[in-house]
Order: C-alpha cells, then sequence, then structure tokens
C-alpha cells in the first residue's frame, strides 16, 4: 500500500503520542513507585507517583509553576515518606531540587542553585541529601550538547563536586576537593564517607583515567584508594560498610557502563 501524504501525518501523529518512562525509583519499603514520563512529540517530563499494590492511579507531581517543565532523578528518602527530585520548573535552564511526599503532595523547592546538578541521594539518616554539582556552569558528560563558545574564552576548569544540602537548615555546602571531577559517588552506611569514581579536571578528558577514591563528609579529604588498568564505574558501599562494588572494563565513554563486577 502507497503511503499518502495523509497517512504519512496520521502515522507521525500517532508515533508522536507514545509514551515514554524513565528515571525509575522504588521507594525503600516497596511501597511506592517515582518515574519521569513524557511523550514523543512533548519536551515536558513530569515526575509520577503511584503505589505498587492494586489498581490505584499514577499521579503527576504537582509543582505551582505554570508551563513546560523537565523533571530528573526522582531519589526517595530512607523512611519512604518523602521523594527528592531535580526539576526546571520555572527555569527554563536551570533546575532545582524540589520533594514532595509520598502521594506526590506538598511540592517545595529547597535549592536555588545556579549551575548543572544532578543525581540526588539521602543519606542514610535522612537528614541529607547530596548531589553532584558544577556550580555556575553547565555539564552532563562529553555527549550532552553545549553552548558555542564566543567571545573571551573561559580558560577555568568547572569541576563537578558533590554538594550536601542539610535539610533541616537548608545549608548547601560542596565537600569534594576543588581539583577533582566526581563521575559517580555513594553514601557510606555510617553518612561519614563517600565513595566516588573521579579524576583531576577537566572531567570531558579524563573519564577515561578515573580512580575510586573515598571521601571524608567532614573536612573534605579524598584517598585514592584504587588506581584501575581500566575504566571504572558505579561505586556501591556494601550495608556493612567492609566493601565496595564497582565496575571495571573497557568502556569507550561515560554513561556507557560495561565490564565485570568487583570489589
Amino acid at each position: 500500500m502507497a503511503l499518502t501524504a495523509q497517512t504519512v501525518q496520521q502515522l507521525t501523529e500517532q508515533l508522536g503520542k507514545t509514551v515514554l518512562y524513565g528515571d525509575i525509583a522504588l521507594s525503600s519499603d516497596g511501597a511506592h513507585v517515582a518515574w519521569v514520563q513524557s511523550t514523543a512529540a512533548s519536551t515536558s517530563k513530569q515526575a509520577y507517583v503511584r503505589g505498587t499494590s492494586g489498581n490505584t492511579a499514577a499521579t503527576v507531581v504537582k509543582i505551582p509553576i505554570t508551563g513546560d517543565r523537565t523533571d530528573f532523578d526522582p531519589a526517595w528518602s530512607p523512611d519512604s515518606k518523602t521523594l527528592a527530585f531535580f526539576s526546571s520548573a520555572g527555569q527554563k535552564e536551570q533546575r532545582q531540587l524540589w520533594t514532595v511526599k509520598a502521594d506526590g503532595s506538598d511540592p517545595k523547592k529547597i535549592t536555588d542553585i545556579k549551575g548543572y546538578a544532578a543525581r540526588p541521594r539521602w543519606s542514610h539518616d535522612g537528614k541529607q541529601i547530596a548531589f553532584l554539582y558544577i556550580e555556575g556552569a553547565g555539564g552532563g558528560g562529553p555527549l550532552m550538547a553545549a553552548a558555542a563558545t564566543t567571545g573571551v574564552v573561559d580558560t577555568a576548569i568547572h569541576n563537578q563536586r558533590i554538594a550536601v544540602l542539610d535539610t533541616a537548615s537548608g545549608e548547601l555546602r560542596q565537600v569534594s576537593p576543588e581539583n577533582l571531577h566526581i563521575y559517580d559517588y555513594d553514601w557510606s552506611p555510617n553518612d561519614r564517607m563517600f565513595v566516588a569514581t573521579a579524576a583531576p579536571g577537566p572531567g570531558d578528558n579524563n573519564w577515561w583515567i578515573a580512580q575510586i577514591y573515598t571521601i571524608d563528609v567532614a573536612n573534605g579529604n579524598a584517598t585514592s584508594i584504587y588506581k584501575p588498568s581500566l575504566q571504572v564505574a558505579l561505586p556501591r558501599w556494601s550495608p556493612d560498610g567492609n566493601s565496595i562494588a564497582f565496575i571495571e572494563g573497557l568502556m569507550s565513554d561515560e554513561g556507557f557502563h560495561g565490564g565485570d563486577l568487583f570489589t
């Protein structure tokens, strides 16, 4: 059957209605799940929550700001009562950290940052939220689109660091050393340390030589604990605090992880 212009238009419209799901996060108690949802034809990506039992309907997380928004990286608190996520609501080029209750209600913006931010992770006691932060600059890795360089070229290196937000006071501090670019990280079970894959900046150039570090949350001291022969990714601390698991292998670019599991 020959395709007519009308048929092509109808197919395009149907494809545009395709629902896309991403950034899926299950609460610690297994009672709720969150995700980011959009359609193929939409520029807006919104966070949803729903219970995992029964036939309860999904609820879109409502933020009291009109217009398109893009939500990212939902992360549940340890007690499963609060969801944290990044959203560009009201600030097209800037994402901020928000929290809502488990049912998607009571939205609160809890940061006022300028720069790239991603991967929020709660401390085990629920009193702090850490995230990756490039203050005053964009980020997202070497495969992300970047603005064209014009005028006087800035030679400063903007490293991605671990920032920690106190959920009670709202105090934000950057913990990891200024000269290290952090690619991924995890809290220790006692919330006193981070394990991270990191390398001296600029980050887009040095991911292939990243090492595994431990970073003291209190003073920011970083110690290399493993220098790999290949690339490493996704460091994760064991629940008892005695081991660190990670992936090591020959990898082409950050975000395309593959290899074997090591401890």
